[in-house]
């Protein structure tokens, strides 16, 4: 059960914020049921409504001691090797990734599209486009998950990262 202002991260939506737990809405005329109400924490904005009885497909924000735990290990995510010759089967296979709404994940998911355009990029080839939205789709996820635990502005992220890093290795 969630309350009202937990910050959680949901589907494509990211990190959101929880404006109402028991929001009774009914959707084309159909029966009423009870809605959590999210705020997404960036720039697109919008409402999102939850079914109660879906909240198993939210997670909460990480902490903030867990994303500088998660930020100083960056380096040891390891890129995922999955491959497959139908690229439907390995865009699916990255999309149920991102579904884990785990942070660290997104960032194993980002750094394999990462390496994959930089490896089409070098044989002269144009990215994939599902590369690049998988890229896109896990950034999004990562640097809005990073701000809320941070309470930082996603545009602050990397720069934090940079900084963090430099500092612990110092």
């Amino acid at each position: 059960m969630f309350h009202q202002f937990d910050k959680v991260v949901y589907a494509n939506y990211g990190a959101c914020t929880i404006t109402e737990t028991d929001a009774h809405v009914s959707f084309g005329g159909g029966s009423e049921k009870t809605y959590y109400v999210l705020s997404p924490s960036s720039k697109r904005g919008g409402t999102v409504y939850v079914p109660v009885d879906h909240e198993d497909l939210m997670t909460p924000v990480i902490n903030r001691t867990e994303a500088l735990s998660l930020i100083e290990s960056i380096d040891l995510i390891a890129t995922d090797d999955f491959n497959d010759a139908n690229s439907k089967t390995v865009e699916e296979h990255f999309k149920s990734r991102l579904r884990q709404c785990d942070c660290a994940t997104a960032i194993c998911v980002l750094k394999t599209m990462r390496e994959r355009i930089t490896e089409q990029k070098r044989k002269k080839r144009l990215p994939s486009s599902m590369y690049t939205r998988l890229f896109d789709q896990a950034n999004h996820r990562v640097l809005s998950e990073l701000s809320a635990a941070l309470e930082i502005e996603e545009d602050e992220v990397v720069q934090f990262i940079v900084a963090h890093n430099r500092d612990a290795n110092a």
